[in-house]
């Protein structure tokens, strides 16, 4: 099993996301319990074909074998390409509501192929973050985490572990957060490093170092690519830490960033629900209601 830092149980009256049968990743038994099961009735035939001298049964068991993988290949294909445009409506800042649909029916197909009913929980899980439910998002990245099937796999733990560091920056739990980014620190390459501003970032203002989050954000709004997804994400945070260390942003500049990021749908992460006094600055420099 995939190990982290220690954390809090689901709260009070919450189900957790473990208890419901299309959430729980297959054990690694079960999966090689039925890639067992699977070759059974080839080797049935094969034994039948020798024992009754019929050799025909000998071709039916290399045709269900061959079945057998060309169905499996062909439903793997399939799963990739609506993971593919599930997880390209996340990161063109699409609806999370519609994200969340495409991935509940993903993860509920998917469970007989660990390694896409994980990845499919891990965006389902930032598509409720997405959507404003950190708690229920928050629950199903650990999920993820603790079935152990993307352990080895760099690209997912670069989602995986700056995002679970964040929520719980966001839910102000700043030494999990913390934890968890240094485990990142430890587990990503150096090219991967990157994927950990944002929880970086947030957890800078969180602390109260403002000036140590600006950095942050305009170090990495000097590398990233024109149209970056996260942009706005990032121009809110700046703003917010402008104003907090007294160095802040002309209030026309302030006003435009804000209302950039409420006409987004699928906004980064709407930290405003979790944190009041964000939630107070939105609220100053929002856009009067028409």
């Amino acid at each position: 099993m995939a190990s982290g830092p220690y954390r809090q149980p689901a709260p009070g009256g919450r189900v957790s996301p473990a208890s419901e049968p299309r959430y729980a990743p297959m054990t690694r038994r079960t999966e090689r319990l039925l890639r067992i099961l699977r070759s059974v009735p080839v080797l049935l035939l094969a034994i039948a074909a020798i024992a009754l001298e019929r050799p025909w049964l000998l071709g039916a068991a290399i045709a269900w074998g061959i079945g057998v993988v060309v169905m499996s290949r062909l439903t793997a294909r399939s799963l990739n390409a609506r993971l593919k445009a599930l997880a390209g409506t996340l990161a063109r800042e699409g609806d999370p509501y519609v994200a969340q649909r495409g991935l509940e029916a993903l993860v509920a197909d998917a469970r007989g192929y660990p390694g896409f009913h994980s990845v499919g929980l891990l965006f389902l899980g930032i598509a409720r973050a997405r959507g404003g439910d950190v708690d229920g998002a928050i629950e199903l990245l650990y999920v993820v985490h603790e079935g152990g099937w993307l352990e080895r796999r760099v690209v997912w733990q670069a989602w995986l572990m700056p995002w679970i560091s964040q929520l719980h920056a966001a839910r102000g739990e700043l030494d999990l957060a913390e934890e968890w980014l240094e485990l990142a620190r430890k587990k990503l390459p150096p090219e991967r490093q990157q994927a950990m501003v944002s929880a970086e970032t947030l957890v800078a203002l969180r602390r109260g170092r403002d000036e140590d989050a600006v950095a942050r954000i305009e170090a990495y709004v000097e590398n990233a690519a024109p149209g970056d997804p996260v942009a706005n994400h990032f121009a809110l945070l700046r703003a917010f830490a402008r104003s907090r260390s007294g160095r802040p942003l002309p209030d026309d500049e302030v006003r435009r960033v804000v209302a950039d990021c409420l006409a987004s749908p699928g906004r980064a992460l709407p930290l405003e629900k979790w944190w009041a006094e964000l939630a107070a600055f939105v609220e100053t420099h929002s856009p009067p209601a028409p």
